[in-house]
């Protein structure tokens, strides 16, 4: 055997024992890693990632060590970097653009292993051409996986020689990266949780919106500054509550229903406008929105309730429907005012004419020579006006008319010409000259035949004044085109 076997043979076992030696070093620290970051807090996981990438490369001879973090928005940076005395560590921060054939291996899930220059492929370059520049001659890169998808990787150089990766070296050094992996993620996600919490807090404590949370037997867990300052009570007397027990007498039973439904599951959410006894006795309307919270197996865990108080609100419409109301039957005061002025009008002319034909049938009837003739003609008008009275008489009983139904068939025609023959005399007050289009050809129609011939004598009443407002000052008479009806 020749000098340069045995020597071959004596630096194998150097280097077998050297990788023993790293393995039982690694195992050491694995398990001293498991008890630190099993317990370790989110604001202690930095120190302790720099504390065990020192720790490695003080244990296993290493020259710089890396830990990358690959968010989910596709950043990709440097976290951490540890390296021995004369080594300058890693740039902290986003991972530059000349390792990016690094970052797209370890995000497929492949670990890299550079033992010399002449292992990179020729797509990585640039990767070659910064390692030559730096001077590491040995590198390791492992990818981490945390639930199944890649959220970092660890880094291993080697800068004053060339070395060996076993590939149970790798396994361990795998498995102590994606411990410290876990427990950036879990940091992560504990300040992800912390600022959810922090944000639902903010709601809860300054929203103008009363927030509820309610448990399954109905009673509050807790209660929002503004939902307390509605009822009057502090969240420790609302815990002492339920939601049912704040609604007033009478609407009870229906807040029950409604409760037991969304208890049972066989709702998801209702929203309401309902009054809330409040700790003086005096009654708050609030417009309340409750949703079921479910748990795993989908069934209903708990409630959260939002409250608009809208007791102003409602004052405001009540006391405007109360202000409608008198407005409408100071309306129809007016109006009804009106129809009996022309009604009055309407009667008067025949009553007057009968009355003049009577005086003078008696004036020919009792004059020294009677005038049986012009008697006779006096008679006939008065029959002819009694006649004109009692038309006007119809009409004004046939648009009051109330019949058993509301909907009956109506001829429209008809109801115009009934409310055409009431305002005749407002239309000749205001010297103003109507004129009708009617199709004799139309159908009946189902309506309120007195809500319909209302409508019509408010219309006429309008144009009448509208016409008369034009054609102020002016003596002449005005032709008002009422249309057609088709």
């Amino acid at each position: 055997m020749d000098v340069f076997s045995v020597e071959r043979i004596i630096e194998n076992s150097r280097a077998s024992d050297a990788s023993l030696e790293e393995l039982l070093a690694c195992e050491r620290l694995l398990f001293d890693l498991s008890a630190r970051f099993a317990n370790v807090s989110g604001d202690q996981v930095d120190a302790e990632i720099e504390s065990t990438l020192r720790q490695l490369l003080r244990v296993l001879g290493f020259d710089r060590s890396n830990f990358a973090e690959f968010a989910d928005g596709g950043q990709q940076s440097v976290l951490y970097s540890a390296a021995v005395e004369g080594v300058e560590p890693f740039q902290r921060g986003q991972i530059p653009a000349y390792l990016s054939w690094f970052v797209r291996e370890l995000l497929s899930g492949r670990t890299i292993v550079i033992r010399s220059y002449e292992e990179f492929p020729p797509e990585a370059a640039a990767e070659a051409e910064y390692y030559r520049r730096v001077g590491i001659r040995s590198q390791l890169a492992i990818p981490l996986r945390v639930g199944g998808r890649v959220v970092g990787a660890i880094g291993f150089g080697a800068f004053r020689s060339t070395r060996e990766w076993p590939d149970e070296l790798i396994a361990r050094l795998k498995v102590v990266g994606e411990v410290m992996a876990q427990a950036l993620v879990r940091k992560r996600s504990e300040a992800v949780l912390r600022a959810s919490e922090e944000r639902w807090r903010s709601i809860f404590e300054t929203s103008n919106l009363g927030i509820t949370i309610i448990d399954q037997d109905l009673h509050y867990v807790a209660t929002n500054p503004a939902f307390q300052a509605m009822l009057g009570y502090t969240d420790e007397e609302l815990r002492e509550l339920t939601t049912l027990s704040l609604a007033v007498e009478e609407d009870r039973e229906v807040t029950r229903t409604r409760l037991t439904g969304i208890r049972q599951g066989k709702l998801d959410h209702y929203e309401v406008v309902r009054r809330y006894r409040r700790k003086d006795g005096t009654v708050m309307w609030g417009h309340s929105y409750l949703s079921v919270v479910r748990d795993a197996e989908s069934k209903p865990k708990m409630f959260i309730g939002t409250t608009i108080d809208i007791t102003e609100t409602k004052r405001a419409q009540d006391a405007l429907r109360a202000t409608q109301a008198r407005l409408s039957r100071t309306t129809r005061l007016t109006t009804m005012g009106q129809m009996a002025a022309s009604i009055a009008h309407e009667l008067n002319q025949p009553l007057a004419a009968i009355v003049a034909n009577g005086d003078a049938g008696l004036v020919f009837l009792t004059s020294s020579t009677p005038n049986l003739d012009a008697a006779r003609e006096s008679l006939k008008d008065i029959v002819g006006e009694g006649h004109r009275a009692s038309q006007i008489i119809g009409s004004i009983r046939a648009m009051f008319k109330k019949d058993a139904q509301d909907k009956t068939s109506v001829n429209v025609n008809d109801l115009i010409r009934e409310v055409l023959s009431v305002v005749r005399s407002e239309l000749e007050n205001e010297r103003v000259s109507l004129r009708t289009e009617l199709a004799e050809d139309i159908p009946e129609v189902l309506a309120d035949r007195v809500q319909l011939q209302q409508v019509l004598f408010n219309l006429a009443l309008q144009l009448i004044f509208l016409k008369a407002s034009e054609s102020m000052g002016n003596h002449d008479s005005e032709i008002v085109d009422a249309g057609s009806v088709d």
